[in-house]
């Protein structure tokens, strides 16, 4: 999901500009729609949605237009997402997140991927970003559980295990950087 977003969004740059907003045709995204998001920049540096796919509002149990991106987080991940959507809108980059929710009654363990890339609005400001939310089990991380499975009882909220930044290059494939050498790329799971 997150590669057919960020391949729509790679064909609208132009150079080093950022796409905007109303260039997006979500006719091209369809497969992808469910699980996407659009947030934006608020003036105290935490970013609320505009535009939340089912998924994100399945995890929290309601409609999320209008409300904090730091909802879907814990407590102690809200400060690090606001951070996170800040540096955005300074120094843009391509973010992808790992992201855990932990188990609990009525509530399994969950992964999730979140990818976040940076627009302009029609003034050319940086403070929107268009993103995408794959959810998991630890069990079965590459199959997807929406829509035929279940999150456990809403809301979900999720702490931030690794965070990505790629710098955007122009004309170039905008990836986040790979682990530095020596870090796993597989975990053991007993």
């Amino acid at each position: 999901m997150a590669a057919v977003l960020r391949a729509h969004w790679q064909r609208l740059r132009k150079g080093e500009a950022l796409p905007r907003r109303d260039e997006f045709a979500p006719r091209e995204l369809a497969p992808v729609l469910s699980s996407m998001f659009l947030i934006e920049g608020t003036e105290r540096g935490a970013a609320r949605f505009l535009i939340a796919g089912r998924v994100l509002c399945a995890l929290y149990g309601m409609e999320l237009r209008g409300a904090p991106l730091a909802l879907l987080f814990e407590p102690a991940a809200r400060g690090e997402i606001a951070g996170i959507v800040a540096a955005m809108s300074e120094d843009p980059a391509t973010v992808d997140l790992t992201l855990r929710a932990g188990q609990s009654t009525g509530r399994p363990a969950l992964l999730a991927r979140m990818t976040l890339l940076p627009l302009a609005n029609r003034a050319g400001t940086r403070d929107l970003a268009i993103g995408t939310m794959e959810v998991s089990t630890p069990f079965m991380e590459s199959a997807p559980l929406w829509p035929n499975g279940e999150f456990g009882q809403a809301p979900r909220r999720f702490g931030i295990e690794r965070c990505l930044r790629g710098p955007l290059r122009a004309g170039g494939a905008d990836a986040p950087e790979p682990p530095p050498r020596g870090v796993p790329l597989l975990r053991l799971v007993e």
